[in-house]
């Protein structure tokens, strides 16, 4: 019902529309908007949009950025278009990197700092959430203070050029504010708006660990304590819910296997019972689900089930879909390979092009990649695979009975 009635707000600003236009006509407003109009350039069109987009772009991660800053956490990195702001160990710097062009958006990296109990983990997710919605209310402030002044500028006459110029700039920033409000309510597998965030930053458990685990790799100074935190929390977690398939709950289990697998942590006797029953079927045909099949071959290496790790080693070479970027494929294949020691393949491992970063290359600025893709490419602690072989020649029983 509420769809077929969708065209009714399409009415609506269209007789709000009409009915600014009749008072500004009446009033005699209209014609020094015009006069505004016809003094600018045709060149000032496009330098307004970037000039534009860059003021609402900034205006936006500001909101998430002082969110966070009036809450008392620290801010790791400021990511702007192609312009990068953070802080390294020897104070903040500034970077401006063209190959970010076609990031065409921003981002806030917060350093929570150290999380060890669960006090600091829900105040961090309580601080999350608030920046989360500082942002888009702040974005629509902006536009209504940037409507506002247009509506003075006119009432009082402003000179045509000054009028013209903040006409353009309005127009542009109500279309932008436009399409960042929407988005705010899109989402998809990778993608969530900042309202869906918000909403599930509340509401999702699954989604909350996930996100603040993975936000704690860009403190400055990382913690074992905070690891080790989020480990026990994840293996709770896992313990007590159904697993799924879709994304997050496969970043949890990449958490829990990662802990496992690289940093020793004991494997819980529930959690591996879970495992041993998840299903593969849909995770040979998307890259996150082969980052997870892979893993979980380490894990049954690491837990000492070698003939297990292997035959899922060759269930994912000929099952793996072949819509998967080969690049992608092949790396994780050699990684596999070389840190259960099947292959040596230190040689293609050590050569950069080889390493697929995807996202992670954003952060290259806060994050020692080469360092992380090192400890990821160490074998892990070699197990003995053997089976006992008697040679000594049995004796035959005799069947003669006496």
């Amino acid at each position: 019902m509420l769809r077929k009635l969708a065209w009714l707000k399409y009415l609506a600003f269209a007789f709000i529309l009409g009915f600014i236009f009749s008072i500004l006509m009446y009033q005699g407003y209209w014609y020094p908007f015009i006069a505004g109009i016809k003094t600018i350039r045709w060149w000032a069109y496009p330098l307004w949009v970037i000039l534009t987009f860059w003021v609402t772009l900034t205006i936006h991660e500001l909101g998430h950025l002082f969110a966070f800053v009036f809450q008392g956490v620290k801010i790791r990195g400021l990511f702007l278009h192609m312009l990068s702001l953070y802080r390294s160990p020897k104070g903040w710097r500034i970077k401006l990197k063209i190959k970010l062009w076609f990031l065409l958006g921003g981002f806030v990296v917060p350093d929570l700092g150290v999380i060890a109990d669960d006090q600091t983990y829900e105040k961090r997710l309580v601080q999350f959430r608030r920046s989360l919605i500082a942002a888009p209310i702040v974005s629509i402030a902006f536009l209504s203070v940037t409507m506002l002044i247009f509506l003075i500028l006119n009432i009082v006459h402003a000179p045509a050029n000054v009028l013209g110029l903040f006409t353009l700039f309005t127009v542009y920033t109500t279309l932008l504010s436009i399409l960042y409000i929407r988005s705010f309510s899109m989402s998809n597998a990778s993608f969530y708006g900042d309202f869906v965030a918000y909403k599930k930053m509340k509401d999702d458990p699954v989604f909350q660990v996930t996100q603040l685990s993975q936000y704690t790799m860009f403190a400055l100074h990382p913690s074992e304590e905070t690891d080790r935190y989020f480990f026990e929390r994840i293996k709770t977690m896992i313990q007590s819910i159904d697993l799924k398939s879709s994304l997050f709950y496969q970043m949890l289990l990449l958490n829990y296997m990662e802990g496992v697998c690289y940093h020793q942590y004991p494997d819980d006797p529930i959690v591996r019972e879970k495992l041993m029953r998840y299903p593969l079927h849909p995770h040979f045909h998307t890259e996150q689900g082969l980052t997870l099949l892979y893993d979980l071959a380490s894990y049954h290496y690491t837990i000492g089930h070698i003939e297990k790790a292997y035959q899922l080693i060759e269930t994912i070479q000929k099952k793996a879909s072949p819509k998967i970027d080969e690049k992608m494929r092949l790396y994780l294949e050699k990684k596999h390979l070389h840190i259960l020691h099947i292959a040596y393949d230190q040689p293609f491992l050590d050569h950069a092009d080889h390493v697929v970063y995807r996202n992670s290359k954003l952060f290259e600025d806060i994050l020692d990649l080469q360092e992380i893709m090192r400890s990821m490419h160490e074998p892990l602690p070699f197990k003995r695979w053997e089976t006992p072989v008697d040679l000594e020649p049995k004796e035959e029983k005799s069947n003669i009975t006496s």
